[in-house]
């Protein structure tokens, strides 16, 4: 081959070897759930909010995980609904591909907004290779919103990191199309260390590889909330459930506390 054939051929490809994924970020807020102290349940804080800026937040952790780099940021007014869209990429190791995550932090006095777009893309209306929701399971709380499929959209695989996902999102989502690839069965805290292990598993494996995503998040939940991985294991659903093979019952995890 000539190196000109050689390089065509390496630009054709190239861009297939970066999975996005869109992340869905609503900001802990104070109102609806104990978030913390001071500025962690401030629902249009990005510097100090739980979810956000905190230790464990998204940004916050994200920017110093290994291998993940800011590629953009871009901060909305103090008003707006979204208040900052930032996107990281995940250097990709021998045998992995790139993964960029494009995190989009949601005031939290407007979850509303982020649960109807987060649907919404869920549903099609993203071109994301992965779609996830990490924050309040706000469908405890309400009815589902009346969302539309874009008309010939492709629902996208999804992830939920969220308390209690399985019983409350896993519906909604399938009467869209959408079938899940991870869920969550108890209460849990949708922490920043669980996404680099999702980046991490999906530059090796795939966005859809339901499986080996449950078992790196157990790994890191385990690790972080300090319980054993038993006890990690009940807080994110078998996907084979649903299709009848029902996972025996283990010891509950402990409760989750939010952490600064």
């Amino acid at each position: 081959m000539s190196l000109t054939l050689g390089l065509m051929a390496l630009l054709a490809v190239s861009p297939a070897q970066v999975i996005e994924v869109e992340v869905f970020v609503p900001l802990c807020d104070g109102a609806q759930l104990a978030c913390g102290r001071g500025g962690a349940g401030d629902p249009r804080s990005l510097e100090a909010n739980l979810y956000w800026g905190a230790a464990y937040g998204a940004e916050r952790f994200l920017k110093r995980a290994p291998g993940f780099q800011v590629r953009s940021r871009r901060d909305g007014p103090p008003d707006a609904v979204v208040l900052r869209e930032l996107v990281l990429e995940r250097t990709a190791g021998r045998g992995e591909r790139t993964v960029r995550l494009s995190l989009r932090a949601y005031a939290g006095d407007r979850i509303d907004d982020a649960l109807e777009d987060f649907l919404r893309a869920a549903a099609g209306g993203s071109s994301a290779d992965l779609v996830v929701w990490a924050g309040h399971d706000r469908l405890m709380d309400r009815a589902p919103p009346e969302t539309r499929a874009p008309v010939g959209a492709k629902p996208r695989p999804v992830a939920i990191l969220a308390c209690e996902s399985e019983q409350y999102f896993g519906p909604v989502l399938r009467s869209l199309g959408v079938e899940p690839v991870l869920l969550t069965r108890t209460f849990m805290a949708p922490e920043a260390y669980l996404l680099e292990a999702l980046a991490a598993t999906v530059a090796r494996h795939g966005p859809t590889d339901s499986e080996s995503l449950r078992a790196a998040l157990v790994a890191a939940y385990a690790r972080y909330q300090r319980i054993t991985p038993r006890a990690a294991g009940t807080v994110f659903s078998r996907l084979a459930r649903s299709q009848g093979v029902t996972p025996p019952r283990l010891e509950p995890a402990p409760a989750v506390q939010p952490r600064q």
